[in-house]
């Protein structure tokens, strides 16, 4: 295991500290005063699963970031045990600093169940993508630009995750005909056979990118003059379990803006091109005149 993959399995391993609490480690080189998102995501959903029996995998997650958190710092995650019904289980959970709630969490768990199946069409060129091995790392990717479209603390350093991107502002090729961002993902190295682990993995890699869609029509980036770019909420759905040790392609795009809100989306593919997963995010998006 590479020593960002230990990170990030680290990040995601939480301290049990009562039957309904768990504590993770904070957030470190996000690139900002507050914490990545995503940090967020798969820790409360780590929390969750550590709640319910592992024979109801997660298969939905419904986020609030309700104020930025401080990184550096632990970050409380407190579950309230809902519901536990035949087939279903539900649960809250509420990540807290200094007893201030940041972030909350709804997720969903399902028993496995056969049912009707509908299998979408993956992207109409998917057989003919390059192979991720073909295409540079996100870090040698970004060490290319000048300037850089994110912050260097988290633009140059490697990730848990490792990202190889095909299309976006910062790629030869540029955003995806629907103008958004295209990469291939898996952890960077060989993480342990877990599928909660995997899931909460899932669920912090979401946050990574897709929000930057929203900037693409605009040709801002995250260091434009006036910006205001936060994130309001994150939705995510687990169609299958997923086995990041795999290669997974990405798709993200937005698709609508008003009221300075956007909201965009996400799916990821399997190698066979099985949809694994489907996620979807508001962002706030406000430009501050400058004055000349």
């Amino acid at each position: 295991m590479t020593t960002p993959l230990q990170h990030l399995v680290d990040a995601l391993t939480l301290e049990c500290i009562d039957d309904n609490t768990w504590r993770g480690i904070g957030s470190e080189n996000d690139g900002s005063e507050s914490t990545y998102g995503g940090h967020f995501l798969g820790q409360a959903s780590a929390a969750a699963l550590a709640s319910v029996a592992d024979d109801r995998p997660l298969h939905s997650i419904h986020g609030y970031f309700l104020r930025g958190g401080i990184p550096g710092e632990p970050i409380d995650y407190e579950v309230d045990r809902v519901r536990d019904g035949r087939s279903f289980s539900a649960r809250k959970v509420s990540a807290k600093q200094h007893g201030r709630v940041a972030f909350e969490l709804m997720a969903s768990f399902a028993v496995p169940d056969a049912g009707a199946i509908i299998e979408p069409a993956p992207p109409v060129d998917f057989h003919d993508l390059p192979s991720p091995q073909s295409l540079p790392r996100y870090s040698e990717v970004m060490a290319a630009c000048d300037p850089l479209p994110i912050p260097a603390a988290w633009a140059l350093r490697e990730h848990g995750v490792d990202v190889r991107p095909l299309n976006a502002p910062w790629t030869s090729l540029g955003p995806s005909v629907d103008n958004g961002i295209r990469h291939w993902i898996r952890a960077n190295g060989e993480a342990p056979v877990n599928p909660a682990l995997h899931s909460a993995m899932l669920a912090y890699q979401s946050d990574e990118s897709v929000s930057d869609c929203l900037l693409i029509p605009f040709q801002l980036t995250w260091s434009s003059p006036g910006l205001t770019f936060v994130s309001l909420d994150h939705a995510m759905w687990f169609h299958r379990q997923i086995d990041l040790n795999a290669w997974h392609f990405v798709e993200q795009w937005a698709s609508t803006a008003s009221q300075s809100r956007g909201l965009t989306h996400g799916r990821v593919w399997d190698q066979n091109g099985a949809l694994v997963a489907s996620y979807s995010q508001e962002v706030l998006m406000r430009m501050t005149a400058s004055e000349d």
